[in-house]
């Protein structure tokens, strides 16, 4: 009888330690996907916030000097590179907006710090972003007006098209 009773006992010992092996396995796991994970307001989940671009930013633009050139901001994140995506183009140099391929020349990465606007342009023969910094003088929902932190003394002028 003696080893009968030692024999369940270790069974009932092994299979609640197997018990909590697994709920701490599964617990963790759990935690993990919800850590990455935001209730909504409905049933279900959405993905943790990504952040939002500045929305006097976000937008169509045209340039008031050249009436060809348009610039687009969009709140599109890049997640890999911390940036989001624009694009620009001239028509006046035979270029339009459906002529740009998706992420290819006339794209561009962008981000606001403080009064400055950071454009990092991208190349379809290679991902080598090349930096522009502006300084921002007035952002207006209808208005966005810098200058080239490099160049002063040239003011570029842009009305938001509808």
């Amino acid at each position: 009888m003696k080893r009968k009773h030692l024999i369940v006992i270790l069974l009932c010992v092994a299979t609640i330690l197997v018990a909590t092996v697994g709920y701490c396995v599964y617990d963790m796991f759990f935690r993990a996907k919800e850590n990455q994970m935001v209730s909504t307001n409905s049933a279900g989940y959405a993905e943790k916030e990504i952040p939002h671009a500045d929305p006097l930013i976000v937008g169509k633009w045209q340039n008031t000097d050249n009436a060809h050139w348009h610039k687009v901001y969009y709140d599109d994140y890049d997640e890999q590179e911390g940036l989001f995506w624009g694009k620009e183009w001239d028509e006046s140099e035979d270029v339009l907006e459906e002529d740009l391929q998706y992420h290819g020349n006339g794209w561009f990465r962008w981000e606001k710090k403080g009064n400055e606007l950071h454009e990092y342009a991208t190349m379809e023969i290679r991902d080598v972003p090349i930096h522009r910094a502006c300084k921002l003088l007035l952002s207006t929902p209808d208005s966005l007006v810098y200058h080239d932190v490099a160049y002063k003394n040239q003011i570029f002028r842009f009305v938001r098209v509808k």
